[in-house]
């Protein structure tokens, strides 16, 4: 008799059982996609902390702690940071799904808008590595 033998847990499949620290890890997932998203776009713009604090009327100092997540990222902070720099967020909650039913394709969905055109959509397809060595294909719309 051939029997599929399930997968073994891992260490963080265990903790993620505990709702108190899935909390914690989903909190923190947001919180560092919200930060990671700041910083980028303070590249792309090519603004410094100390000129994005010039523009919120704060210190370099208060910039810096909360992108280095020292202080509280509130959603009316965020949302200063993206007016000054010119930027509104769209949320597009997704319901969570669980390994199991977990789909292999990733899609993240952004507009470009090249010179003199409107903006356009460009599928690209690329390999994502876990630290579980688990492999997914995954489709950027961007």
């Amino acid at each position: 008799m051939n029997m599929k033998k399930e997968p073994e847990k891992t260490l963080m499949d265990e903790y993620l059982e505990d709702p108190e620290f899935a909390k914690l890890v989903a909190q923190g997932d947001l919180i560092m996609e919200v930060t990671e998203t700041l910083c980028e776009i303070l590249e792309e713009e090519k603004v410094s902390r100390k000129e994005l604090a010039d523009r919120l009327g704060k210190t370099k100092g208060f910039i810096s702690q909360l992108l280095n997540g020292g202080r509280n990222l509130t959603l009316r902070t965020v949302a200063d940071i993206l007016h000054v720099l010119g930027y509104k967020v769209s949320l597009t909650p997704y319901k969570e799904v669980s390994k199991k039913q977990e789909s292999n394709v990733i899609e993240f969905r952004t507009r470009q808008t090249l010179p003199k055109k409107k903006p356009t959509q460009i599928w690209r397809t690329f390999e994502l590595s876990h630290a579980d060595s688990y492999r997914k294909r995954a489709a950027i719309f961007g």
